[in-house]
Formats: structure tokens, C-alpha cells, sequence
């Protein structure tokens, strides 16, 4: 880089899982979150499928999204471009935040899975995005444990 300023490429496991995670999250909100088959009728076809940022799936739905990716974020900040960020935001570290914000995304995902779905399945969008918010919240359980083996 032309400012002197170096990326560093050294992230331990626990933040790949969050970065990983988090890209997939938000790749696959654009899919089927919730699926339907397809029927034609004299008026057209209908069914399909709906993704994370439809009608009826937005703003919650979406959470699981910004969660996951203000983590990826972070990680992505701090790590690879060596912005400071600091300790922490109201009194918490960032292991702690991200094990918040792993936690929500999880029950999030899990919550999708428990409702009734109005005639729709599960669809693609939706195990992805589960799979990506359970990566994230290991990344985080990983850097916690990193952490303080680190101090140890």
C-alpha cells in the first residue's frame, strides 16, 4: 500500500468461522428463506419462493443478517485492515458482543424453523443462514477461549 500501511493476513480459526459465517449469511439471505411449489393457473403462475428480504420477513428475518455481518465486520476491521476499534462498546470486549450477537442470530434462525410457515417449507436461504449465524457463534465461543488462553 502506498501509505505504508500493511494488511495482515494472521486471523486465528475463530475469526475465519465469524468472517465465513458471515459472508454466508449474507449470500444466502438472498435466497429462499421459506419455499413454495409453483402452480399455473389461467392468471399466471404463482408460488415460488420468498427471501430474508421480502414482504413479511423484513425486518426480522434480516436481523439474522446484520447481526452476522456487523460481526464479519468487525472482524474484518480489526484484523485485516488494522482499524481500531477499540476495547469494546459500553463496557463490553468484542468477544463478549460477538457471543451476544452469535447467540441472537442463532435463536433467530432457530425461532424460523419453529413457526408456522403458512403453507411455504423451509428453503435454501433459511439453512444457510442458520448454518452461517451457528458459525458465527462458535467463531465467537472460539475467540473468547482464544483470548483467555492467551492471557493465561
Amino acid at each position: 500500500m502506498a501509505d505504508g500501511s500493511q494488511v495482515n493476513l494472521k486471523l486465528t480459526p475463530g475469526e475465519i468461522l465469524i468472517g465465513a459465517g458471515a459472508l454466508i449469511t449474507f449470500v444466502f439471505s438472498f435466497f429462499d428463506f421459506y419455499s413454495a411449489p409453483s402452480f399455473s393457473t389461467s392468471r399466471g403462475t404463482f408460488g415460488g419462493g420468498i427471501s430474508a428480504w421480502g414482504d413479511g420477513l423484513l425486518p426480522i428475518a434480516t436481523l439474522i443478517v446484520f447481526l452476522t455481518v456487523v460481526m464479519g465486520l468487525q472482524v474484518v476491521l480489526v484484523n485485516l485492515l488494522s482499524v481500531d476499534l477499540g476495547p469494546g462498546i459500553g463496557g463490553f470486549t468484542w468477544p463478549q458482543i460477538h457471543l451476544a450477537l452469535g447467540f441472537f442470530a442463532v435463536v433467530d434462525s432457530l425461532a424460523f424453523l419453529a413457526v408456522k410457515k403458512g403453507g411455504y417449507d423451509i428453503g435454501i436461504g433459511l439453512i444457510f443462514m442458520l448454518l452461517g449465524s451457528v458459525a458465527c457463534f462458535i467463531g465467537a465461543v472460539l475467540i473468547t477461549n482464544e483470548r483467555a488462553t492467551s492471557k493465561a
